[in-house]
């Protein structure tokens, strides 16, 4: 479970450095983060417990996209705002529990 943690968190920090530092919305960087948040969700969905480190990007994911959004015009604003949305249904996929 520590490697998928380990990946969300590389993706989570390429994507997210590029944004606030101003680089703009990269589209490959988005990609890479999705298709983890992807890998995530089946290796979580029995599991007991999510890495702690796995958890401190799943909370930071939406507010830290939508502030640094703030420091871009349209319409980059917007596409980020509209991938924050993207990205919380997919954390909602990583953390949903599966009723016993």
């Amino acid at each position: 479970m520590t490697g998928m943690a380990d990946r969300l968190m590389d993706a989570w920090g390429d994507y997210i450095v590029a944004l606030r530092s101003n680089e703009g919305f990269k589209e490959d960087l988005y990609d890479k983060l999705v298709s983890v948040l992807r890998d995530c969700a089946p290796e979580w969905r029995d599991a007991e417990a999510i890495p702690r480190l796995a958890v401190n990007v799943l909370v930071d994911i939406v507010s830290v996209s939508q502030a640094a959004a703030d420091s871009y015009p349209e319409p980059v604003r917007q596409r980020i705002y509209d991938a924050s949305f993207e990205l919380y249904d997919l954390i909602i996929e990583c953390v949903a529990a599966e009723p016993s």
